[in-house]
């Protein structure tokens, strides 16, 4: 406890909180819609064909087709929401990273 730097701690607080809170909301709001259209296209030719089996609507080739493009399409945006999600992650860790370094003191070697 010792090692902190208090102003650097008071500073990097106030900018999580003002700043960065707004844009990492917003990222993270970017990335869960993502995720939610992978996973709901992805799914669609599966709900699909439960409600044509249980009876709830006619059967129909263009719900049919668009239903499987919608498939195609899901399964093209899967390693790309993937690939977002590592890099915001590693992104975030190294920002946590450099929060530690900012209010943590180095001890200075010369000083002994």
């Amino acid at each position: 406890m010792k090692n902190i730097n208090y102003f650097a701690l008071f500073g990097v607080i106030f900018f999580n909180l003002v700043l960065f809170s707004g844009v990492a909301i917003a990222v993270a709001g970017l990335l869960f819609s993502l995720w939610t259209i992978v996973v709901s296209f992805a799914v669609s030719p599966i709900l699909l064909l439960l409600s044509n089996v249980i009876g709830l609507q006619p059967f129909s080739v263009l719900q049919t087709v668009f239903s499987v493009v919608l498939l195609f399409i899901g399964m093209a945006l899967l390693p790309l929401a993937v690939k977002a999600t590592r890099y915001l992650g590693a992104l975030f860790m190294k920002y946590v990273e450099y929060n530690k370094k900012a209010i943590y003191k180095v001890p200075d070697a010369n000083a002994i």
